[in-house]
């Protein structure tokens, strides 16, 4: 039986008119599990939950807000309802093109006047208008403006900072892993599947962990793949469904970091094509993994990605 993943769909966000105009690239998965009440702005991966990394967000002077950090977004989405708190109106003139996995959405979009969190503060910005996003948060918040900004996560303590960077270097006993920026704002790290070179996007508004069709042939080809595949059901946009296969895949090596016995969807996903990825070995690395951490640091100035703990060192 095919085994259904819920609520993955990774989006871009295309900004422009019906008449056309920049496209601007950004991903948000979307998902309907409910958020630990216990863990409101880091939750950690368990065994029966994908975590969750969220930012209290103020919005034209009001909030916070529980925003879902997206690092394969950049721009940001608020739902209907936040619209409504806010009493901003949705203008039919006014939409954005969201494309999917599976398709695309035209959605309303409105004006913000400011959007801050930490030492990120944004004037007079663009926003989708979704009716709901991850685990019932208020909005998706994408990594627009996070030029210099330090993201750090503490699942242990539940605590989310952003803040200006000051070009630390990784504490004792933390791993990294060097980055580039991919559009500017993408992360994407260099790395290792066994022996097979591997592009890797690191997207905290992923739930599940994916692979593209490049990565899964090169393994097959080395028969590098551990146990039977598994079905999935990737579900996209307006419930739109993709099929994948589930499978254990060898040893992955990114930076300091090794992941051992990880189950990965592989399938000729649409965001692989969106982010010029699909023509070589590449991942998209979810929360499933990253939310296993104990601590989290994303620095955009250092264009460095620092870790502690769970991901073992080698």
């Amino acid at each position: 039986m095919a085994q259904l993943v819920p609520a993955i769909a990774f989006v871009w966000l295309a900004l422009g008119s019906a008449h056309g105009g920049q496209l601007e690239l950004s991903s948000a998965a979307l998902d309907l599990s409910v958020p630990d009440e216990e863990h409101l702005y880091a939750a950690p991966t368990r065994p029966d939950r994908i975590g969750r990394i969220a930012a209290p967000v103020m919005i034209n002077g009001k909030g916070p807000f529980r925003m879902i950090l997206d690092t394969g977004a950049n721009q940001s989405v608020i739902t209907k309802r936040v619209a409504d708190e806010l009493g901003l109106l949705l203008s039919p003139d006014s939409r954005l093109m969201l494309h999917g996995v599976t398709g695309s959405l035209a959605v309303p979009a409105v004006e913000l006047e400011t959007l801050q969190t930490g030492d990120l503060i944004q004037r007079n910005l663009k926003v989708a208008v979704l009716g709901s996003v991850m685990g019932g948060a208020d909005g998706i918040l994408g990594v627009q403006g996070f030029e210099g900004l330090r993201v750090t996560v503490d699942f242990v303590r539940d605590q989310l900072t952003i803040a200006r960077s000051k070009g630390e270097r990784a504490r004792r006993f933390e791993g990294t892993i060097p980055a580039t920026l991919r559009f500017g704002r993408l992360l994407v790290v260099d790395g290792h599947v066994g022996r097979i070179k591997v592009k890797a996007v690191i997207d905290t508004g992923a739930q599940r962990t994916l692979g593209n069709l490049a990565l899964r042939d090169a393994l097959l080809k080395r028969r590098r793949m551990q146990h039977e595949p598994d079905d999935a059901i990737v579900v996209g946009l307006n419930d739109a469904h993709q099929s994948g296969r589930f499978l254990r895949t060898p040893k992955v090596t990114l930076g300091d970091a090794v992941i051992d016995n990880l189950d990965i969807i592989y399938g000729d996903i649409h965001v692989f094509k969106l982010w010029e990825l699909e023509d070589e070995p590449a991942l998209l690395v979810g929360m499933d993994v990253l939310g296993t951490l104990e601590r989290l640091v994303i620095d955009y100035q250092r264009k460095e990605i620092q870790f502690r703990n769970k991901l073992r060192l080698p």
